[in-house]
Formats: structure tokens, C-alpha cells, sequence
């Protein structure tokens, strides 16, 4: 197998982030205290480190991806996740689904196809924060957005949700019969309904 459903995310996500305006580095984010330039290096740094899991499995070279200081251009980040989408096929091509794969960022050993779930996570999540920041739309496919919301709530415990150094902020009360995509933010602490206050302008 050499096709995943997480493929096509990675793609437009690409074409979202390479259709960033100009001047909206500074712009604030859904993620709070991230603005869009921030986004964009935390970003690359999940980026990177899922490129070099998926390259070596039972590798031991597992960088923190929450300490990337390099290039935050939206030239570094589209590059970065061309590089992912080969590492991955190239992954699932070595089937990966089935192998154990270690990610310590993540808290262990998980299967592969658990792994991929983190990612379908990582990018339908943070593609919608970011496309909502700079106004271009993000309509990741149904299917994804399931995985994306199944691989949370296995994750996210109460415990996990707010407060100083929590991973994750409180949920957010969406109908049930809201778009899965809204359901799904607003169970990762998202108003499904944010948007960004208009920049200052300064001379």
C-alpha cells in the first residue's frame, strides 16, 4: 500500500500555507498566544519530527519537537511537508501500518497506523487554525476528519484540559448535529466560530 488518507491533507495544507499573505506573520491564531508566524514553527517542528519517525521507526535520533529554531518562511514550511508526504510513502510502501514505531514526544511505542492517526490529528487540527487565521478555506475530507477526532478522544483525557502547562484546553460545547469538522474542534478546545481580531495598522 503507498496511498494514505493523510496524503491529501498534507497537500492542501501545503497549498494553504503557500497562499499566506503578505504582513499576516503577526496575525493571532485560534491557538492561543501562537500568531500565524509561531503556528508555522510549531508546525515544522511536528513536521519534521514526523518526517524522521516515519523514516526510522525504532530509530533513537528523536529531536524535541517543540524546540525547532530554524526558518519559519512559508517557503521552509511547504518544503518541510513535501518532504513528510515522502516519508510517508515511502513509510507505508516499507508497511509501516503494521509495524511498532517509536515516539517518545507522544509517550512510547505505538503501531504504525496509530502513528499515522497522530498525524491526521496534528495536520486536520492545525490546517484549520491556520487557514482560519489568514482567511483561506480548509475542507479536509470527511473520512480524515473522523480519524482525526476518534485519535482525540482516545488521547485527551479531562485531566489533560486547561490550566498552566496543559496540553489542551477546555472543550468547547458544539451541537451534535454541528458538521463533523465542528465537532471535532470544538472536542480539541476550538470555537468553531473564531476569528481573528483585525490587525493593527501601524505606520
Amino acid at each position: 500500500m503507498s496511498s494514505h488518507p493523510v496524503l491529501p491533507v498534507l497537500d492542501h495544507l501545503a497549498g494553504v500555507i503557500g497562499a499566506t499573505p503578505l504582513g499576516q506573520d503577526p496575525a493571532p491564531t485560534p491557538c492561543t498566544d501562537l500568531d500565524v508566524v509561531s503556528l508555522r514553527r510549531h508546525l515544522l517542528g511536528e513536521v519534521r519530527y514526523f518526517t524522521i519517525v516515519l523514516a526510522d521507526p525504532h530509530g533513537d535520533r528523536r529531536p524535541d519537537p517543540r524546540a525547532y529554531t530554524g526558518p519559519a518562511e512559508t517557503e521552509a514550511l511547504v518544503s518541510a511537508i513535501g518532504e513528510l508526504s515522502a516519508a510517508v510513502r515511502a513509510a507505508l510502501a516499507g508497511g509501516v501500518e503494521t509495524l511498532p514505531v517509536r515516539v517518545p514526544a507522544l509517550g512510547g511505542t505505538f503501531p504504525g497506523g496509530y502513528v499515522l492517526s497522530m498525524l491526521v490529528a496534528e495536520v486536520v487540527v492545525h490546517g484549520w487554525d491556520i487557514a482560519r487565521a489568514i482567511d483561506q478555506t480548509w475542507r479536509p475530507g470527511p473520512a480524515v476528519v473522523e480519524q482525526a477526532h476518534a485519535l482525540l478522544t482516545d488521547q485527551i483525557k479531562p485531566e489533560y484540559r486547561g490550566g498552566a502547562g496543559m496540553p489542551f484546553a477546555p472543550e468547547v460545547s458544539v451541537s451534535p448535529n454541528a458538521p463533523a469538522l465542528n465537532r471535532l474542534l470544538g472536542f480539541a478546545g476550538r470555537s468553531p466560530h473564531w476569528t481573528p481580531s483585525p490587525l493593527a495598522v501601524t505606520d
